[in-house]
C-alpha cells in the first residue's frame, strides 16, 4: 500500500514539474547573419543564464571557457557594443542539446529543466534623417544602433526601401572620384549604406548613408548582418 501511495504521489509531481519547466522556459530572439546563413546566434550571457553553465573569462573580460570547453580569443562574434554572441553550433559543441528547427523555425536548446527556445524574427532597419541615427532590429531585439551621416541638402531620399541586391565589402564610387565605400549595401539606386572614415553627426555625404568604421565597426557589422530584401525605412522625423 505504501508503495502504491508513493507511486500515486510521484507521477502527479513529475507531471507538475514537466509542465512547470516547459511553461517557464524562456523564449529568446535569435540573431542571424547574411554572412553565415543558417546559423543562429544569441548573446552569450543570455544563453549561460538559462543553461546555468560555468564560464571563465580572461583578463579582458572575454569568455575563455564555455562549460569547460576552451574558447579561443576572437572566435566569438560580437555586437558593435562589445556583447559577445554564441551560436547554437558552439553551444552544441560545448555539450548543449540543440533540437532541429520546428515548423515555425524555432529551436529548443538545453535539457528538460535548463534551456530555452530561440525564435527567428524578421530583420528591419530604421534610419532617422532628423536624428542622424540608424537602428537595426531582429524581432524585438535591437542589434545595432549607431549615428550616421546622410546626404547634405536633403540628398538622401526618405521612403521605404529594401537592402540589396548589390552589396560588396569594398565599393568605389562611380560618381565621386572613385571614393572608397567599404561594407556597401545598396538600398536605392546609387544610394548605399556604407562605412566611411568621416561620419560627423550632421548630413555631410553626397546622398549615401555613412556609418562609422570605428567603435565596434558598425559598418562591417551591418554589412555582415543585414539580409538582402530586409526592409529599410528612411524617415524625415
Amino acid at each position: 500500500m505504501t508503495s502504491r501511495r508513493a507511486t500515486k504521489l510521484i507521477f502527479p509531481l513529475l507531471a507538475c514539474l514537466l509542465l512547470t519547466s516547459h511553461a517557464s522556459a524562456a523564449t529568446i530572439d535569435a540573431i542571424t547573419f547574411a554572412a553565415e546563413p543558417g546559423k543562429l546566434f544569441l548573446p552569450a550571457n543570455e544563453a549561460l543564464d538559462e543553461l546555468k553553465w560555468p564560464v571563465a573569462r580572461n583578463d579582458k573580460g572575454r569568455i575563455s571557457l564555455l562549460n569547460e570547453m576552451e574558447v579561443k580569443a576572437g572566435v566569438l562574434r560580437t555586437l558593435p557594443d562589445g556583447t559577445e554572441l554564441v551560436s547554437t553550433d558552439l553551444l552544441a559543441q560545448a555539450g548543449a542539446q540543440v533540437a532541429a528547427p520546428d515548423e515555425e523555425g524555432r529551436v529548443k536548446v538545453g535539457g528538460l529543466f535548463r534551456g530555452f527556445t530561440l525564435k527567428v524574427g524578421a530583420q528591419r532597419v530604421v534610419v532617422s534623417l532628423k536624428r542622424q541615427q540608424l537602428q537595426g532590429w531582429q524581432g524585438d531585439r535591437l542589434v545595432l544602433q549607431t549615428h550616421i551621416s546622410s546626404g547634405r541638402n536633403g540628398r538622401t531620399p526618405a521612403g521605404e526601401f529594401r537592402a540589396g541586391p548589390f552589396r560588396t565589402a569594398m565599393h568605389y564610387s562611380t560618381l565621386y572620384q572613385n571614393a572608397p565605400m567599404p561594407w556597401s549595401v545598396q538600398i536605392n539606386g546609387n544610394v548605399f549604406i556604407h562605412g566611411f572614415t568621416s561620419v560627423p553627426d550632421y548630413p555631410a555625404s553626397h546622398g549615401c548613408i555613412r556609418v562609422p568604421l570605428t567603435n565596434g565597426n558598425p559598418a562591417k557589422f551591418f554589412y555582415e548582418w543585414v539580409l538582402n530584401g530586409t526592409p529599410v525605412s528612411v524617415t524625415k522625423d
